[in-house]
C-alpha cells in the first residue's frame, strides 16, 4: 500500500514538473485520432451508422496502436511480452476519450 502511494506521489509529482511535455502528448495524441478519423471518413457514410462505426474502430484500434511500438520494440530486446500492456492500452483508450469529449 505504501509503494502504490509512493509511486501515485512520484507520477504526480513528475506530471507536475512536465506539464508542458503532457499536454503536448495529449495534443498529439488528439490530433493523429482526429488525422485518421479524417483520412477514414470517406470510406464510411456520412449517415446512419457509418461516423458511429468509425469512433468505434478509432477507439478501438488507436490505443492498441500506440500501445503497440514499445510492446513490440519491448519483445525485440527482452524476448518477452511488454508488462503492463493492457494496462497502458487502458490508459491510452482513456486519454482518447477524455480528449474528444473535453476537447470537441
Amino acid at each position: 500500500m505504501l509503494r502504490q502511494f509512493l509511486i501515485y506521489l512520484l507520477l504526480t509529482i513528475l506530471v507536475v514538473l512536465f506539464t508542458h511535455y503532457a499536454h503536448l502528448l495529449i495534443v498529439y495524441i488528439d490530433m493523429l485520432y482526429a488525422y485518421i478519423n479524417v483520412k477514414l471518413s470517406p470510406f464510411f457514410s456520412y449517415s446512419g451508422w457509418g461516423p458511429v462505426i468509425r469512433r468505434v474502430i478509432l477507439l478501438v484500434f488507436i490505443p492498441v496502436l500506440i500501445a503497440a511500438v514499445p510492446a513490440l520494440s519491448y519483445r525485440l530486446i527482452r524476448g518477452h511480452e511488454m508488462p503492463y500492456f493492457i494496462e497502458l492500452t487502458w490508459c491510452l483508450w482513456l486519454v482518447i476519450v477524455l480528449s474528444n469529449v473535453l476537447i470537441h
